[in-house]
C-alpha cells in the first residue's frame, strides 16, 4: 500500500500526534520536525479524475507538512489558473487536461501532476463476481463494483423479478437451487448492466483438497501432507491410508511420516463429516539426495544481497501498476533490476501477492543471530506484513519447484490466523475500478482505491493462496497500520533494525531458518535454504492511503562469511 513518499504523510501526522506526549517518542523537536518537506495526495489515490464536458469538477489536494503554505495551480503551458487549496476546472471540449499543483512553504515544497479526463458521457459500468456459493440459512450480500454513480439509480432483479433499489443486495438463502441475479445501474447518460449466478446448497458440505499432485522431500526428512480442508464442523474425522495402508491413530487433519527410501508414496486422506465423504490424494516424492547434496556454498565472488527473482505475482493494489512486463519472465527481470540496482521497492499488492527469490548460494543456518534480512519500510504506526517462506533445493535444479516452509512469527497458531487460505480476485470491467474478491471461507469484498491486476495477467480472474493474519488496521484520527511482535517482512516488530524510523526510510526484519515449520506447527530441521518467498499477510484497507501491502526492497544474507564450504 505505502511507498516511502506515503509513508512520510502517515509519519508526519503520527509525529505531530505524539509530540504531545513523547516529543515523537525519538527526540526530535518541531525544529526538526519542519525539515520535512510538505507532501500532498490525492483522495482517490491515482490522481487521474473523470469530468463531462461543460459539466465541472472540484479537486481538493491533502496538504501535510507544510507551514505557511502557497498554493500555486498551473496548467499544461504553465499558466497559473489558481492560488487555493481547491481548484474547480470547467472543461468545454473533451480531451485529457493535465495540471500540476505546487506547495511552497517554509519547511520546502512539493509539486505533483494529475490528469483531468474530460469525456462526453459517463455511463456506468459494472462488474459483479460471477457466482456465488452458499447454503440455507447464510445469506449472501452483493456489492457491486461501479464507477460514476453520481446521480444513479439501481435496479436488482432476482430470475426476472425486481428485488432491490440500493447498491448492494441481500439475497436470503431460503432454499436450495441456482438463483440468478442482474443489477442494472442507470444515470442521466445511460445504463450499465452485470450478472450473477447463486448456488445454494442444503448445507456446508466438507471439501478436501490438494494445490499440488505432490511434494517432494530428500532422503532423511519427513514429510507432512496437509489438504486444504473447508465447510467442516466439530464432528468432522479423518483416515488416513499410505499406499492403500490405513494408518492406525492417524485421525488429524496432516499427517506426518519418514519415508523409508527413495520412491513415490500414495497418501489418501478421507474426510467424514455428517453423511458427507470427500477424498483426495497427493504423492509424496521422496529424493534420492540428501539434505547436503546440493548445498552451494558461497564463493570469493558471492554476493550477499544480488537476487534472481523466480516469481513475482502480486495481488491487485494500487501500485502494481509500476510493475512493467507484458510477460511473467518480463515482470521478473523489472523486479531483479529495481531491487538489485534502482534499491528500490516492488509492492506486493493485496493479501497473497508474493515475490520468490534466490541469491547466488544456499543461506546457511547460522548458530546464533538471524540468518537473511528482509529490507522493508516500515515505521512506528505503519506495519505491512509479509509472512515469510523458505525452501531448499532439494532436487537440485535450481528451480523453487521444492517444498516451501513457513517461518514461525509471533501469530502463528493463533486462532484469528488462518492457513490454508485462498483469495480469487476478479478483473473488473473498466479501469481504476474496485478489484472484487473472494475467499474460501465465504466471505467477499472489494480493493477500492485505483487497484490494477498485474499487466501480464491475462485472466479476468485469479487465486492466490498461503496464510492470512488477522488486519491490525485502526483509524485513529489517521489510519494507523499496528505492527505484530515478531516474524514478518516490512513489520515494525521488535526484529526491525531501524529504530523508530519516522522518515520510513529502507530497514530490515531479521529471521532465523530455525522457525521453519510444517504446516502442522512442528520445527523441520533445516541446515540451510536457497530460496525465499514473501507474501502479503492481511487482507485489509487504510480508507484514502489504499489496501495494506507489503514493500520489499532487498534480501541480505546475514553472516555469510559464517557458511562452510560443504555439508556433511
Amino acid at each position: 500500500m505505502i511507498n516511502g513518499f506515503w509513508k512520510t504523510v502517515i509519519s508526519l501526522f503520527l509525529c505531530s500526534i505524539l509530540l504531545f506526549v513523547t516529543s515523537c517518542s525519538n527526540n526530535q523537536d518541531d525544529e526538526k520536525l519542519e525539515t520535512h518537506p510538505p507532501v500532498i495526495t490525492f483522495d482517490n489515490g491515482t490522481g487521474i479524475y473523470t469530468v463531462k464536458v461543460l459539466k465541472s469538477i472540484t479537486i481538493t489536494p491533502v496538504v501535510t507538512g507544510a507551514t505557511d503554505p502557497v498554493y500555486t495551480w498551473k496548467d499544461d503551458n504553465g499558466k497559473i489558473v489558481g492560488s487555493d487549496l481547491s481548484y474547480t476546472y470547467s472543461p468545454k471540449v473533451t480531451g485529457e487536461v493535465y495540471l500540476k499543483f505546487r506547495v511552497d512553504s517554509k519547511n520546502g515544497s512539493a509539486e505533483e501532476e494529475l490528469r483531468i479526463d474530460v469525456v462526453d458521457k459517463m455511463v456506468p459500468s459494472v462488474s459483479l463476481i460471477p457466482l456465488y456459493t452458499t447454503y440455507i440459512g447464510k445469506d449472501v450480500t452483493i456489492e457491486p463494483s461501479i464507477n460514476f454513480t453520481e446521480g444513479a439509480e439501481y435496479q436488482w432483479t432476482l430470475n426476472g423479478k425486481t428485488v432491490g433499489s440500493e447498491a448492494a443486495y441481500t439475497f436470503e438463502a431460503t432454499e436450495k437451487g441456482q438463483f440468478n441475479i442482474q443489477l442494472v445501474v442507470t444515470n442521466e447518460d445511460g445504463s450499465g448492466k452485470a450478472t450473477t449466478s447463486i448456488l445454494v446448497s442444503d448445507k456446508p458440505e466438507i471439501n478436501i483438497v490438494f494445490t499440488s499432485e505432490s511434494m517432494t522431500v530428500p532422503q532423511g526428512r519427513a514429510a507432512c501432507v496437509a489438504p486444504i480442508i473447508t465447510d467442516t464442523t466439530s464432528n468432522a474425522t479423518y483416515v488416513w491410508q499410505l499406499d492403500g495402508v490405513i494408518q492406525q491413530g492417524e485421525t488429524q487433519p496432516t499427517f506426518t511420516f519418514t519415508p523409508s527410501q527413495p520412491g513415490n508414496y500414495q497418501v489418501k486422506v478421507t474426510g467424514t463429516d455428517g453423511e458427507v465423504e470427500k477424498s483426495a490424494t497427493q504423492t509424496v516424492i521422496c529424493l534420492e539426495s540428501d539434505e547436503a547434496r546440493y548445498y552451494r556454498a558461497p564463493t570469493s565472488g558471492s554476493s550477499d544481497t544480488r537476487i534472481t527473482v523466480f516469481d513475482l505475482m502480486p495481488a491487485p493494489g494500487q501500485f502494481v501498476g509500476q510493475i512493467s512486463g507484458s510477460t511473467q519472465a518480463e515482470a521478473n527481470r523489472f523486479a531483479e533490476k529495481r531491487i538489485n540496482e534502482d534499491r528500490n521497492y516492488i509492492s506486493l499488492g493485496a493479501w497473497g501477492g508474493y515475490i520468490v527469490v534466490g541469491l547466488d548460494h544456499s543461506i546457511y543456518n547460522k548458530d546464533d543471530g538471524y540468518d537473511f534480512y528482509i529490507l522493508g519500510n516500515a515505521f512506528n504506526g505503519s506495519s505491512e506484513p509479509g509472512i515469510v517462506y523458505v525452501m531448499q533445493d532439494e532436487n537440485g535444479n535450481g528451480k523453487p519447484d521444492d517444498t516451501w516452509y513457513e517461518l514461525r512469527g509471533s501469530e502463528t497458531g493463533k486462532a484469528e490466523t488462518y492457513q490454508n487460505y485462498e483469495v480469487t480476485y476478479y478483473r473488473p470491467s473498466r479501469a481504476n475500478m474496485p478489484v472484487q474478491w473472494m475467499d474460501n471461507r465465504l466471505n467477499y469484498g472489494t480493493i477500492d482505491l485505483g487497484p490494477s491486476f498485474p499487466a501480464w495477467m491475462k485472466e479476468n480472474e485469479y487465486t492466490l493462496r498461503g496464510t492470512r493474519l488477522k488486519a491490525n488496521t485502526r483509524h485513529q484520527g489517521i489510519w494507523i497500520n499496528d505492527a505484530y511482535p515478531w516474524g514478518y517482512a516490512d513489520n515494525w516488530g521488535t526484529d526491525f533494525d531501524g529504530g523508530e524510523n519516522p522518515n520510513a526510510d529502507v530497514a530490515g526484519n531479521g529471521f532465523k531458518i530455525e522457525n521453519a515449520m510444517y504446516p502442522n506447527g512442528q520445527k523441520v530441521d533445516l541446515r540451510y535454504v536457497d530460496f525465499i518467498k514473501v507474501q502479503t499477510g492481511v487482507q485489509s484497507q487504510a480508507g484514502v492511503l489504499g489496501e495494506v501491502s507489503t514493500e520489499v526492497f532487498g534480501f541480505v544474507d546475514n553472516q555469510m562469511e559464517k557458511a562452510p564450504a560443504t555439508l556433511q
